[in-house]
This record gives C-alpha cells, sequence and structure tokens, in this order.
C-alpha cells in the first residue's frame, strides 16, 4: 500500500492518503512569517516518541522529515492552527499520535504552497 501526507500551507490541513485515496484530514499549524514552513516534496526519515518535557513544546510524537528546517510534530500546549510555529508542521497532539501508527519510515510528505 502506497501512503502519502499533503500539507497544504494555505489551508492549514494536512491530509493524509493511502493508495491515492483520502483517508483522513488534519487542522495544522505553519511557520509564522519570519520562519516560514518550505514548500516542497520530502519523506520521513525519523520517527520519534517524547516524554512531557517543561518549556519544549513537542508534543509525544515527531515525524523528522528530510529537510532540515521542517517536521511534523504535535503540541500539548497549542495554538495549533494558523501560523503558529518556527517552521515546522505543529498539530494536535492526538492527531500526530493517530499519524504516526499509519506511516513508516520513507512515507512522501508533501508541502504544498
Amino acid at each position: 500500500m502506497k501512503k502519502h501526507i499533503a500539507v497544504n500551507l494555505t489551508t492549514f490541513r494536512a491530509s493524509y492518503y493511502e493508495d491515492d485515496r483520502l483517508i483522513k484530514e488534519y487542522s495544522v499549524g505553519i511557520g509564522k512569517a519570519a520562519t516560514p514552513t518550505p514548500p516542497g516534496n520530502y519523506q520521513i526519515i525519523e520517527k520519534l516518541i517524547f516524554e512531557k518535557i517543561a518549556d519544549v513544546d513537542l508534543g509525544s510524537r515527531r515525524l523528522v522529515l528530510s529537510s532540515d528546517k521542517t517536521c511534523l510534530h504535535g503540541s500539548w500546549n497549542g495554538p495549533v492552527e494558523g501560523y503558529v510555529s518556527g517552521g515546522c508542521v505543529r498539530m494536535y497532539n492526538q492527531d500526530i499520535e493517530e499519524l504516526f501508527e499509519k506511516v513508516e519510515i520513507g512515507t512522501s510528505v508533501i508541502m504544498i504552497p
């Protein structure tokens, strides 16, 4: 089964696909004007699980991308939607946990401007 994620940087939505069929959409936050989320085609290169750490809000899961500036991660404290991050794609913690279980290393992630 071929899987991929498409992040629409205009509508603040991440769409998860299996065999080109939309499975689920998620609300996301993206980079602020000073630290924009870079458009392009990437792959998941690492999957990380975190415990809650004071002063660090990466949520419980992170999908590291082949971009040196971007990953998909959760948030315990928000905000999530809109221009809210330092360049990463920020998701609600329960959403990143769900998506984390569905994807593998090598899954394509497309950032659409």
